[in-house]
């Protein structure tokens, strides 16, 4: 019998290898997925094949040489190496995944199945490491979505969400989301909607324009920027106590469907991994989503508004419509008014106005009754005339074309009457035109202006004389419409003749600051047909003013009417600039301060209401009085008052500040000057007194002298009685008071010129605390709370105070002012009490009852050897734990005791969870507020026994 043939049928070897294949699919089983499953499958079957072989390759050599040094022994040997190896194996294989790294003891290395199983296990953790990272994006994302969905109204709020939100998540230290808004104009830029950082809602306002930054160039670009490499101080992340930049930057653009609705920024002191970059542009885009929805919302509000606003618009067009079709039909009612009024101004021209038809060639072919008496002509004898009788000399063939062009042409001629007399006419030429725009016949207008061209030749004449003065001269006709100016007014102005001729001067000449009351006094002097006298303020063509002095002279006819306005008119700027100058400085002067006249004997002439009100008086009852009236008594009698009226009255001027006192005699302070007058003989006549009212300014620097010292009191108290040490902005100490330097020992000397960290314990110097504190407090902020400084000799010692920057006038610190308190003794006795509180809670039970005698807490060797739980005791009775006769009684004596301040202490039969009995040594005592009212009562429970032994 060969062995190979035996061991093929060994059943120890059989059941091995069925242990191998069974500890393989057991710990496939375990891991759930179905392609490593079959992976360690596959090694199983490795690890029997490669046993297999070796064991027949072996089994083979024995067979062939019995002889060999291979015996059963050796045989036996690799036969038990091998099942060890493949039990090692095993275990290996339900360890895959596992941290740690893989070791074996009787596989080698180098061997196929180590080599197997060492890189099944290096799979098998990066897939449980892809895994755990895809679980966390996939929660991730299913935490987000729930809080998009729980947010459908307002942005912002949901922005607030979901940026909190996502800075936890990702353990970031800081992140802001920006919406893009877009402008009426069209504009867009980035809004900061939310920011959010070490675990607070930060609140700010922020602005950014597209393209601008990286945040801009992020909305350009509409992709991921990941920075790892940040600018210096392009955002920094501040605690309570200072602020560091942060080492990865990440802004995600909230895209969707290729719309860009805002960004995301998120800053954190740790680089992102790429699962989690992965995570936050899902999130974007679900974010993206979401803004879509709400701004598509909002749109649709907006549109269904505008609807509503666009229906309503409608309605109030069709109520217009209405309106109008109603004016449309009055509209026609009075256009047939006007056909008839129309009518009768026709025939009303017929009577007035010289009315003649010609044919195309200019020939006359009919004429009205008042055309004929213009000439002199009978009807017969004007028919069939030409044109020119009624203009007189002119180009007849052009004249003629410009009217069958369609042309109307009015103008005055020169004609002559039948008589031969001249005649001058205003004529208006109209063509008539067919519905085919052909003129088929020339309507002629004629009114007689002979008169009045001979006026106007009448004033032709006087324009001679107006046209040699430098002064303006304006003529105008009843209305006020201009119908001469000479040059004089035109040098004045920047008018040319042209320019104004038929207008009324005032339309143009006067201007938004021309005075309303003179214009009506013109008015009102031109309406009653009189002189009229003013000063006016005028504006050129250019826009510039000017100062005139005008006057008005209506030009009558017999029946008294006013026919013509002649005014002439001089230009006074100059004058009136240094007039008007006086003017407004004494209105400025008498606005900011306080103005009283005399005469030079002191007796009050006028007062403006700046004096009145600060001394109380009307001016009717200063008025007369001499300057007496405003002194005190004492003052008034005294030769240095009247030395101070005989310096005035000779002209002196006189400054300084004077104590006055108002009507109700009342003490005040004025500053000023005393302004003697002269005539024009150079003698003082009157003296002006310009004052400001200073007593509030009195009574603020006396108040402030009073405060600064007692500040210098206060000062000087506080150093007397805490610790104060002053260091400049680079925490080096520049003064120390005296209590300091004594519980120290540092001599003042040696301490100047000292740094903050020199005077703080070895171990808090490098701690980012101090130095946070440090930026916090240049930047003006306020620090208190316990801190620990050492002495001279090292030891540390604890301090209660602030450290206060100081400011300048303009608000910046200059220097830093530390106040404080040592206690390191009763922070020595808290330690120790402390250690002796904690040490009491070890080994007694100990329980603490609200004032009304219930439970409120107890240590936990209360609950571990009593068998309570903490929330079945929840105001429990403390007579309840007890057993006893006349408990109630008993427990009523000790809460009367406890009130009176009273330390009771009893023996105690306590009941457990179970129901046991046990005596205990029980003490009670009270815990006061600073009211004297029980806040709590301590019960310590001490075992009796224990007693009875120490006893």
């Amino acid at each position: 019998m060969k062995w190979s043939n035996f061991f093929k049928g060994d059943r120890t070897y059989q059941m091995l290898l069925y242990g191998t294949y069974a500890a393989a699919l057991l710990s496939c089983i375990f891991l759930h997925d179905v392609y490593l499953t079959f992976g360690f499958i596959l090694a199983s079957v490795v690890v029997n094949f490669i046993s297999r072989r070796k064991l027949a390759n072996n089994l083979k050599k024995f067979d062939r040489d019995e002889k060999s040094s291979l015996n059963l022994e050796s045989l036996y040997n690799e036969v038990e190496g091998l099942r060890k190896g493949i039990e090692e194996a095993a275990n290996s294989i339900t360890e895959l995944g596992d941290e740690g790294e893989r070791k074996f003891e009787v596989l080698k290395e180098e061997d196929q199945l180590a080599v197997a199983i060492v890189e099944v296990d290096k799979k098998l953790k990066k897939f449980n490491n892809e895994e755990k990272k895809r679980n966390w994006r996939v929660e991730g994302l299913a935490k987000f979505g729930e809080i998009l969905r729980s947010h459908d109204a307002d942005i912002k709020d949901l922005s607030r969400s979901v940026i909190s939100n996502l800075v936890q998540y990702l353990e970031a230290n800081q992140g802001g989301i920006f919406l893009l808004k877009t402008e009426e104009e069209g504009d867009q830029y980035l809004e900061l909607t939310s920011c959010y950082a070490y675990d607070k809602e930060r609140i700010r306002e922020k602005r950014i324009e597209i393209g601008q930054g990286l945040l801009g160039q992020c909305v350009l670009e509409r992709s991921t920027l990941f920075l790892t490499d940040i600018p210096h101080e392009y955002v920094s992340i501040t605690s309570g106590l200072g602020q560091a930049t942060p080492r990865c930057l990440t802004i995600i653009p909230l895209l969707v469907n290729e719309n860009i609705y805002g960004v995301v920024e998120i800053a954190a002191f740790h680089p992102f991994e790429k699962h989690e970059v992965l995570f936050l542009e899902q999130v974007a885009e679900n974010i993206a989503s979401v803004f879509a929805s709400l701004s598509n919302n909002e749109k649709t509000k907006q549109l269904l508004d505008d609807s509503v606003a666009m229906t309503s618009e409608l309605q109030s067009r069709e109520e217009e419509m209405r309106q109008n079709m109603e004016e449309l039909t009055a509209t026609q009612e009075e256009m047939s008014r006007n056909q008839a009024e129309l009518d009768g101004v026709f025939k009303a021209i017929n009577h007035t106005m010289g009315v003649a038809e010609l044919d195309k060639s200019g020939l006359i072919t009919s004429s009205n009754e008042s055309l004929q008496s213009i000439f002199g002509l009978s009807k017969d004898d004007m028919l069939g005339r030409d044109l020119t009788l009624l203009t007189g000399p002119l180009s007849k063939e052009n004249f003629l074309r410009s009217l069958n062009n369609g042309e109307t042409i009015s103008e005055e001629y020169l004609t002559k009457r039948k008589n031969s007399d001249e005649l001058w006419v205003s004529a208006s030429f109209s063509p008539m035109i067919d519905n085919k725009g052909n003129t088929y016949k020339i309507l002629a207008m004629i009114t007689d202006i002979t008169a009045r061209k001979l006026e106007e030749i009448e004033f032709e004449k006087l324009s001679l004389v107006a046209d040699n003065t430098d002064n303006s001269v304006v003529i105008t006709d009843a209305k006020g419409h201009i119908e001469y100016v000479n040059h004089g007014f035109c040098s004045m102005t920047g008018y040319t003749e042209e320019e104004v001729m038929g207008r009324k001067p005032g339309d143009f000449l006067q201007g938004p600051e021309t005075n309303k009351e003179t214009i009506d006094r013109v008015r009102n002097g031109i309406i009653n047909k009189v002189p009229v006298y003013e000063e006016i303020l005028n504006y050129t063509k250019s826009g510039e003013t000017y100062w005139i002095s005008m006057a008005i002279n209506p030009v009558l006819n017999d029946e008294g009417d006013a026919e013509k306005y002649i005014s002439i008119q001089a230009n006074i700027t100059d004058t009136k600039k240094n007039a008007l100058d006086f003017k407004y400085k004494l209105e400025a002067i008498g606005k900011s301060n306080a103005i009283i006249e005399f005469d030079t004997k002191g007796n009050v002439l006028d007062a403006n209401q700046n004096f009145l009100k600060i001394v109380g008086y009307e001016l009717d009852e200063i008025v007369g009085q001499h300057h007496s009236l405003l002194v005190s008594d004492e003052y008034k009698d005294s030769t240095d008052y009247k030395e101070f009226w005989n310096q005035l009255g000779k002209g002196e001027f006189v400054e300084g500040e004077f104590e006055r006192q108002k009507k109700n005699g009342k003490k005040i302070w004025l500053r000023g000057m005393y302004n003697p007058i002269y005539d024009m003989n150079g003698k003082p006549c009157k003296v002006i007194k310009f004052a400001v009212d200073i007593t509030q300014e009195k009574v603020l620097k006396e108040e402030a002298e009073r405060n600064e010292i007692d500040l210098k009191n206060h000062m000087e108290a506080i150093y007397k009685t805490i610790a104060s040490v002053e260091f400049d902005m680079n925490g080096i100490v520049t003064a120390a008071n005296g209590i300091y330097l004594s519980i120290t020992g540092f001599p003042e000397d040696q301490l100047i010129g000292m740094k903050y960290l020199d005077l703080i314990p070895e171990a808090d110097k490098d701690k980012p605390q101090t130095t946070l504190m440090w930026e916090n407090l240049k930047d003006g902020q306020f620090f208190n709370g316990e801190f620990k400084l050492r002495d001279i000799d090292g030891k540390e010692l604890w301090l209660t105070g602030t450290f206060n920057p100081i400011k300048d006038v303009e608000g910046n610190p200059y220097k830093i002012m530390m106040f404080a308190q040592f206690n390191t003794s009763e922070k020595e006795k808290q330690k120790d009490l402390g250690g002796t509180v904690a040490a009491l809670k070890n080994t007694t039970p100990i329980m603490e009852l609200n004032p009304d005698g219930t439970f409120k807490n107890a240590n936990e060797l209360f609950f571990t050897q009593f068998g309570y739980k903490r929330l079945e005791l929840r105001r429990r009775p403390f007579i309840e734990f007890i057993k006893g006769r006349n408990m109630s009684a008993e427990i009523s004596d000790i809460m009367h005791k406890l009130e009176e301040h009273q330390f009771v202490e009893n023996d105690l039969t306590i009941v457990d969870a179970s129901g046991n009995l046990k005596v205990y040594r029980t003490t009670f005592t009270p815990i006061f507020n600073l009211e004297e009212k029980i806040t709590k009562i301590v019960v310590i429970m001490i075992d009796r026994e224990v007693v009875m032994k120490l006893m």
